[in-house]
């Protein structure tokens, strides 16, 4: 233990006259099952504040004080290890252990001997690969323990236990009273798992997931009176295809799984695309309607779905970055579809690609993954639909990364001083719209030098001059 905290054992246990200092919870838990942990939690027996201000003073740095009332936390940053210090809570260090939250954190071991302290079989939890509630009252304490369980289960791949989900279920509405930003981190700390949709279905089935995302409730019965799969198993079905796409994708396409990786490590991209595809449906219930031929349609219901999506984001505290993501994709999840059918009615052109791929840029990889887990989540598996729709999703990266992203980093053909220079024009809005036509001829393989941009150049601005003299003409003349 003292080797895997390296430099900051030291520091520890050269501090004396406080007394017992305990090392519990996760970082314990993450040794016995060799996961790297940065983050360690520490119990004192004595003075809390006073032991973690002599160990920020021997680290050169200053302690963060945390927590509220009975609860304080005073962390002490080094380099990349943090270390949160509390008080004993209870007679000994058995009764703190024993009021925490899941028995795969109920451990500790004494600083100055290094003895296990297990008063509640974290141990052989740890080994069972089960996540257990310590007792029923750890929920009430902190409801944000109930989506806990399902992030620990879904990172460390660990069961829970039927009366811990029994304990959960009788619960549920305790966690609207958790903060929106503790709900997010837990929520996207799940979502981020690579094999989670096994745990958020079981937060479906005890209730909590409806609890977080009460939207999702009017997606159950749409469409009504209808034995088709309902919108809420498909957006579930969506998220677990889309999992499983983020999994596929460099067997996939092999040639394209070094950029397509990298566009999906950023930014949280990978557990954001997972959100989105649980939302990109949530405004088919507000926008459900009935033609004169007894179709159902759902006109604009992306853009409903936006709006929906963006007060859940908000709800839960989201970035902005994070928020313009999902609404992102949710906003255009249909825009590779439409292309698709312009490819199968013959009428897609080059330009509607193009289009596609300046409008949103890096973002086309991830509305393209999204419109392929879409249609694999429909109810009716069409083999030969998913067949033509992956050939032409084949040829759509294959322009993107081959075509596209070569030519919009070359350098332009022309520039605002060429504009100047060549045709004596102001700086305007004029060079705006000019620069952006040269730009999209060059994408579009219209043009391909100096040349052939300044004589485009020239004929846009003929034609705008001779609007603006026929504009300026008397009718009566």
């Amino acid at each position: 233990m003292k080797e895997d905290l390296g430099e900051v054992a030291g520091q520890l246990t050269d501090l004396s006259g406080i007394g017992p200092v305990y090392l519990v919870g996760g970082s314990l838990r993450d040794r016995i099952l060799k996961r790297p942990s940065r983050d360690y939690d520490f119990v004192v027996a004595g003075n809390a504040k006073a032991f973690a201000k002599s160990v920020a003073t021997k680290f050169g740095v200053r302690i963060i004080e945390m927590g509220k009332g009975k609860k304080p936390v005073y962390r002490v940053v080094s380099g990349d290890k943090v270390l949160d210090f509390s008080p004993l809570h209870g007679k000994n260090i058995d009764d703190d252990l024993r009021n925490r939250d899941f028995t795969i954190n109920g451990l500790g071991v004494d600083l100055s001997s290094e003895d296990l302290i297990d008063p509640v079989g974290g141990r052989d939890d740890i080994t069972a690969e089960t996540i257990r509630l310590i007792s029923n009252e750890a929920i009430s304490a902190d409801p944000l323990r109930m989506l806990r369980a399902f992030r620990l289960g879904a990172v460390l791949g660990f069961n829970i236990t039927p009366q811990t989900l029994s304990a959960i279920a009788d619960q549920v509405s305790l966690v609207t009273r958790s903060a929106g930003e503790r709900i997010k981190s837990e929520l996207l700390g799940l979502i981020e798992a690579e094999r989670s949709f096994p745990y958020l279905k079981q937060m479906s089935d005890v209730g909590l997931l409806m609890e977080i995302i009460p939207e999702l409730e009017s997606c159950c019965n749409h469409p009504p009176d209808s034995n088709e799969q309902s919108i809420y198993e498909h957006v579930t079905r969506t998220y677990e295809e889309m999992e499983a796409l983020l999994t596929e994708y460099p067997s996939t396409w092999p040639e394209y799984a070094e950029p397509m990786g990298h566009y999906l490590e950023q930014n949280n991209r990978k557990g954001l695309l997972k959100l989105a595809a649980l939302f990109h449906d949530l405004g088919k219930p507000l926008t459900y309607s009935v033609d004169d031929t007894g179709r159902v349609k759902y006109l604009t219901h992306e853009d409903k779905g936006a709006l929906v999506a963006g007060d859940i984001c908000a709800r839960l505290r989201m970035s902005g970055r994070e928020r313009s993501y999902v609404d992102l994709i949710v906003r255009n999840h249909l825009h590779p579809l439409h292309l698709f059918d312009a490819r199968q009615r013959g009428v897609l052109t080059t330009k509607g690609i193009i289009r596609f791929f300046t409008r949103h840029e890096n973002d086309a990889v991830g509305l393209l993954l999204h419109s392929l887990a879409d249609q694999r989540a429909k109810v009716v598996h069409n083999t030969k639909f998913e067949e033509n729709f992956v050939a032409f999703l084949d040829e759509v990266f294959q322009r993107y990364f081959n075509d596209f992203k070569a030519a919009i980093t070359a350098p332009q053909l022309i520039s605002g001083k060429d504009l100047i220079e060549h045709f004596g024009l102001s700086p305007s809005r004029l060079f705006g719209e000019l620069l952006h036509k040269v730009e999209d001829a060059r994408l579009n393989r219209e043009i391909e030098t100096r040349e052939e941009a300044f004589d485009l150049v020239d004929s846009l601005v003929s034609e705008r001059q001779f609007a603006e003299m026929e504009a300026k003409r008397d009718p009566l003349n």
